[in-house]
Parts: structure tokens; C-alpha cells; sequence
């Protein structure tokens, strides 16, 4: 199963609450949404979380969770504390809401090698789990790729965490990935490796992932995410993979055109779905003739 849903509240959503929001994405056909969250952003409608998690429910939205962008996990042990907080603050919130996942980022290496780093993070990570655990919060963390060197998130360092903390999941930015990996996912072939990869590092039996298109400066590092359309990467390439594989997964638009890039995607899925359905159709209408050939040969015989 795939569904769709933008970062945050949709643009075209009249009201900026998050009931509006939920709302207005199961009129668009959508069926999931990510809350963008800065502590203290929806502070106001927090008291009725739990209510808005029983109507996304019932209109069948998957809910998730991005704590604050500003992370640092490997910072000083103010900036670790408070990234801790932070992420410790999105799990109330995201099992408040019924949210599944709670994404964050980690932030920059702060000159240490990358080695360093992942051996820092793993009890660190291992010891929010345990107090999600403790809590009893339903949602699962999940550590966003990175597409700047500087900042800790390629694909091989958080597929080495999740596998050693387990209840950690990896979130698939494509367009992050795509920056990172020197702009290499530019064919059908490119996506079928990375899902390969994860499936035999971690056995993954569903996928949490970003998309949009990006845009990069002059020197071809990552400046920011843009319209799909506009963007390098086909996400037909994408939704052939998944639906050759029959993946569970749910994808977010991180595209500056939030909803409407995220119903795009949807349509570019149910098309590539149609042609795939057509060409087995005509394989088996095929197979069926020349079964048929066959057996009017025996009878002749």
C-alpha cells in the first residue's frame, strides 16, 4: 500500500489549524501528514491532540511527527540535552496524536569522524527509545538522510544505527539521498539498489520516505527542494519499484507545492499502476494464445 501526504498543513487549506488540516487532506484524496513541528508552534491546540488523533483515525490519515530541523546530537552537552528534549517532547506530542513516526534529523559532525559519530549515537538513541518505551509512546524514531557532507545522515551511517538500535527506523529523502550520492539516482536500476540495500541490511517490511525535487547551487552541493516537476529526479522510476515490489510505504511531499506535488505523485503512481496492469494483462492474453496454439498442435498430432 502507498499513501500520500504533505509536510505540514496544506497550502490550499483555508484554516491553519491542524484539524483543518486533516480535514482538508482526506478531501484531497490524500492519506497522510507529517506535522511540522517547532516546540511551542502548536502549543495551543496540544489539549486536543488525542481528539484530533481519533478523527485522523477515522478518515484513515497516517499520522507522523518532525521534531524541531534544529538538531545536534553530537554538539556540546547543552545542544545534546536539548536535542534529547526535543525529540523526548515529539514523542508526547506524536502519541498524543496517534502519530506512527517521529522523524528528526541529527546535525552537523562537529569535526569528528564518522566512525565517532555513530559509536556517540547509539547509546544516545538507545536511550530515547527506552524512554519512548517507558512512556508507552506508540511512534517509532526515525532518522532523516542528510544531503550535506557536513551534516551526519548518509544512507550507510543510519541504516548502521538502526540496525543496532532496534525500534529505529531510516526516513528516505530521495532528494537528500540524490545530492549526497553525487546526483546518482537517475534510473530505475538506482532506486531498486537502494531498496535492496535496506531490505538486506535491516529487513525493512515498511518505508518512511520524503520526495520533492532540488535544486543545487554552482558548485552542485544542495541548496533546496523544489517542484517536482522542476527537479532531476523521475519519481516514475520510484513508483515502479515500489509497486514491482508491492512495498508498503508511505511518502511525503516536501515539495515547496506541499499537497499538490503530493497528489501528483499519487497520479504518476496510478498510471504507472495502469500501464503495468496493461502490459501483464497482455503477457497473459499472450501466454493464453500460445497455450492454445499448443494444444490445437497436439489434437492435429
Amino acid at each position: 500500500m502507498i499513501r500520500f501526504g504533505p509536510a505540514g498543513i496544506p497550502l490550499s487549506c483555508k484554516g491553519r489549524t491542524i484539524r483543518d488540516g486533516i480535514e482538508d487532506i482526506h478531501a484531497l484524496g490524500l492519506h497522510s501528514m507529517e506535522i511540522q513541528l517547532v516546540r511551542g508552534k502548536y502549543v495551543d491546540e496540544l489539549d486536543d491532540f488525542e481528539e484530533l488523533g481519533g478523527i485522523a483515525h477515522s478518515l484513515d490519515i497516517h499520522m507522523a511527527i518532525h521534531a524541531p530541523y534544529y538538531m545536534d546530537f553530537l554538539g556540546n552537552g547543552y545542544m545534546r540535552n536539548k536535542s534529547t528534549k526535543f525529540l523526548e517532547f515529539a514523542g508526547e506530542v506524536g502519541n498524543k496524536i496517534g502519530a506512527r513516526t517521529v522523524v528528526t534529523h541529527v546535525g552537523p559532525y562537529n569535526g569528528i569522524s564518522s566512525r565517532e559519530a555513530i559509536e556517540r549515537l547509539v547509546p544516545i538513541f538507545r536511550e530515547i527509545r527506552d524512554h519512548y518505551l517507558t512512556n508507552n509512546y506508540r511512534p517509532q524514531i526515525g532518522i532523516e538522510l542528510s544531503g550535506k557532507p557536513d551534516l551526519f545522515g548518509s544512507i550507510r551511517e543510519i541504516t548502521e544505527i538502526c540496525h543496532r538500535v532496534r525500534g529505529v527506523i531510516p526516513v528516505i529523502n530521495w532528494p537528500h539521498l540524490h545530492a549526497r550520492g553525487n546526483r546518482w539516482l537517475n534510473d530505475r536500476d538506482s532506486f531498486k539498489r537502494v531498496f535492496s540495500y535496506l531490505d538486506r541490511s535491516l529487513g525493512l517490511e515498511n518505508y518512511y520516505m520524503h520526495f520533492s525535487g532540488v535544486e543545487f547551487d554552482v558548485e552542485g552541493n544542495e541548496r533546496h527542494y523544489s517542484p517536482i516537476k522542476k527537479g532531476e529526479i523521475k519519481f516514475e522510476y520510484l513508483a515502479e519499484t515500489i509497486l514491482e515490489n508491492n512495498y508498503n510505504v508511505i511518502v511525503i511531499s516536501d515539495s515547496p507545492l506541499m499537497e499538490h506535488d503530493a497528489m501528483y505523485m499519487k497520479l504518476i503512481t496510478e498510471r504507472v499502476e495502469s500501464r503495468r496492469q496493461e502490459r501483464m494483462a497482455r503477457r497473459e492474453a499472450s501466454e493464453k494464445i500460445k497455450e492454445s496454439r499448443k494444444a490445437a498442435a497436439e489434437v492435429k498430432s
